[in-house]
């Protein structure tokens, strides 16, 4: 008897879960949120259709309908840390503002897969080719106005699908930023790095002192921090290094502070890398940020450069 209450409760909420959203409650994008403590859906999604890779139809071991697939290896870091934190409690699958599946997580998910199952598997070859047309469409989106190649339109509108459902969405955008807008990447090769390894060091040593101070302007005026700023403020190409190194690592705090000065000095138009990575909430998001931050950068870069060699060929003219 307890058996069979417990699954029409089930039941019972199942249905609530899956009906439409009323008119009251907020849209949300196709993809995977939190269910807080106080059973409520996350404001934000943890990633959206787009976000997927590798879409499937296929059955279970039970012979039910489940939609299987990957989350791209740019997400899949929050991925990973989103599910070790909902161990013992559930996800949502929300799909046109209703709830389509809530499994239970039962441990931390780093190789980024994930299954859309339901009570109501029937259902799910149905939502199947919506999840696709949404990918398809995300993907047709970044390449809107790009000719493609011939063969392209000799495949069947499914074997196209089934193209884009294996590109990774960043990975195409980031590609198309770096065909379509060369002047926001950086172009810049170094030779030799060992003055700049020597200011690096030195800078991360003063940094590292206990107890120097709460205050970005107190490092700022240190030895150390000054020569290095003016190393890159003399050789702006260093900057590429400076992106990879250890101020890159933690940027939320001090580290902020002093990229944000360091840039500034050089290019006073540049934003504040602040604003970009103190919005987010994960390393997934954050290293994105700060790619959005460096191509403003870049293109202030190419265009210093740019402006010193017209004023070159004027000279030699």
């Amino acid at each position: 008897m307890k058996t069979i209450s417990t699954t029409l409760l089930s039941l019972v909420l199942l249905c609530m879960l899956i009906s439409p959203a009323s008119s009251q409650t907020p849209h949300r994008e196709n993809g995977w949120y939190r269910i807080e403590k106080s059973d409520t859906l996350s404001t934000m999604p943890i990633v959206t259709v787009k976000d997927f890779v590798g879409l499937q139809l296929e059955k279970d071991m039970k012979g039910a309908y489940v939609i299987t697939g990957r989350i791209s290896k740019h997400k899949r870091h929050k991925w990973a840390t989103e599910t070790g934190r909902a161990i013992g409690r559930q996800f949502a699958f929300v799909l046109n503002d209703s709830i389509i599946s809530t499994p239970h997580v039962i441990t931390q998910i780093d190789d980024g897969s994930f299954m859309i199952s339901s009570l109501f598997d029937k259902a799910l070859p149905a939502i199947f080719p919506k999840l696709v047309k949404e990918k398809s469409d995300s993907i047709d989106a970044i390449f809107s106005g790009w000719e493609k190649d011939s063969l392209y339109y000799t495949w069947t509108p499914a074997q196209q699908d089934s193209l884009k459902m294996t590109m990774d969405y960043w990975e195409a955008k980031a590609w198309i930023d770096l065909s379509t807008r060369p002047e926001e990447h950086l172009w810049y090769s170094i030779q030799d790095s060992t003055e700049y390894k020597k200011r690096e060091e030195a800078l991360i040593k003063e940094l590292e002192q206990p107890n120097f101070s709460s205050h970005a302007s107190d490092y700022m005026k240190s030895q150390a921090y000054q020569d290095f700023k003016q190393y890159i403020n003399n050789h702006p190409e260093y900057i590429a290094l400076l992106c990879q190194g250890f101020l890159f690592k933690n940027i939320k705090g001090l580290h902020g502070y002093l990229i944000d000065d360091i840039i500034q000095s050089r290019y006073p138009s540049a934003p504040s890398i602040r604003t970009y990575v103190d919005k987010t909430t994960n390393v997934d998001d954050e290293k994105l940020a700060v790619y959005q931050w460096q191509r403003k950068v870049w293109f202030l870069m190419n265009e210093e450069k740019e402006t010193f060699l017209d004023q070159i060929d004027k000279v030699w003219k």
